[in-house]
């Protein structure tokens, strides 16, 4: 088994080696443009990064979260946002896993690359018509809209949230994504104005006893549904990666204005970097073991306890807030460095400093963990699905 993991990491690893150059050329583009390059696009679909969280019964690769999380880290080491895409093609396929069969086939049937943008940031208004559900509402933070042929979302119906697809022609995008970092994910609002969508487009809230349908079988889907970490979380581990070897190199060479000595010759910014150092490798490490201990589990049909899935949650935290501690430590060797605008460490600081609001890894997700830990109420119950 160890072996047939080692093998599967070694081909999505030399697949991802194959792109980094074109992802890294076009990175700036992105930048300025608000949304990832066409060739970008075009390099992570051609080294199968739609295809990592797919069934393998229609086409996909079914990897290993650790699989999974080690492609993502290694593409963010050519660009963050096409790291970012990584989650934007896979969340919607592990959601799917209690979807009917018919409505898995017209969204992946034919294509498994076919990108379904998600969001769940605001949930739409749903009613019931003559010919199906009608659906208004903005749906912030799209993600990778520009590219996506659907729309998935949460719609309150009925009283209750269901999730919707929606075909993006049927939408219309904002075009107001102009964040300070982060910026190449084209993270878009998308308005929704009483479209009409079939009944088979509405999915009501899956419980605990609702099946599987017949694509997704394999002990992936039987993992907690925030191994969806595993598609961006890594995204986080790679700038804090980045801002170490960035300033390894500068430290080199870099005087302290008004003082003399070199900047390694400086007892505080040594102290920053080794602390970093080991912030960085204790997270990752934290991180890979609560996917694999996660993955376990799944292969061994055991169900995941609460705690269980608090400490998959509180390793995605701890990843992404740590990560962001070590690019401030980097911060406070690197100096004025930091900011000035074109070099590598201003970008890796700007798109570190949005990544760390997210929704679902912000700081506020440790207290949700100690909840679940302390047996409290819950402020994020959607932590334990």
């Amino acid at each position: 088994m160890r072996t047939d993991l080692h093998v599967e990491q070694l081909s999505a690893l030399a697949r991802v080696d194959g792109i980094k150059g074109r992802l890294a050329a076009n990175s700036e583009w992105a930048e300025q443009a608000c949304r990832l390059h066409e060739d970008s696009f075009a390099a992570i679909i051609e080294a199968r990064a739609p295809r990592l969280f797919l069934p393998t019964a229609l086409g996909g690769d079914e990897v290993t979260p650790m699989t999974c999380a080690a492609f993502c880290e290694e593409v963010a080491s050519g660009d963050t946002a096409a790291a970012w895409h990584i989650m934007v093609f896979n969340a919607p396929k592990l959601m799917a896993a209690k979807w009917p069969a018919e409505l898995v086939e017209t969204l992946w049937g034919d294509d498994p690359d076919r990108l379904v943008a998600a969001s769940g940031h605001t949930p739409l208004t749903g009613k019931r018509v003559a010919n199906g559900v009608e659906i208004s509402g903005t749906q912030r933070f799209v993600s990778g809209c520009n590219f996506a042929e659907w729309i998935m979302s949460p719609v309150m119906m009925d009283g209750e949230m269901h999730n919707a697809v929606i075909r993006l022609q049927d939408c219309q995008i904002q075009n107001n994504w102009n964040t300070l970092g982060m910026r190449g994910s084209g993270s878009n609002d998308v308005l929704i104005d009483h479209v009409v969508v079939p009944s088979l487009q509405v999915v009501p809230p899956a419980q605990p006893d609702t099946p599987f349908n017949h694509y997704y079988q394999g002990p992936l889907y039987q993992c907690p549904s925030r191994i969806v970490f595993a598609t961006y979380v890594p995204v986080a581990i790679s700038l804090a990666k980045q801002a170490i070897d960035q300033v390894a190199a500068l430290v080199k060479t870099k005087a302290p204005g008004g003082g003399a000595g070199k900047l390694t010759e400086k007892h505080m910014a040594q102290g920053h970097f080794g602390r970093a150092v080991a912030l960085y490798r204790s997270s990752r490490l934290m991180f890979y073991t609560a996917l694999e201990a996660t993955w376990q589990r799944a292969v061994e049909g055991k169900e995941a306890t609460a705690e269980h899935r608090a400490d998959l949650y509180l390793a995605g935290t701890h990843a992404v807030q740590t990560a962001a501690e070590v690019v401030r430590l980097m911060g406070n060797v690197a100096g004025t460095t930091m900011t000035e605008q074109g070099h590598p460490l201003d970008r890796i600081n700007r798109d570190m400093e949005t990544l760390r609001h997210h929704g679902f890894v912000n700081e506020s997700r440790y207290a949700s963990v100690a909840q679940v830990l302390w047996g409290a109420e819950l402020d994020y119950p959607a932590m334990l699905r």
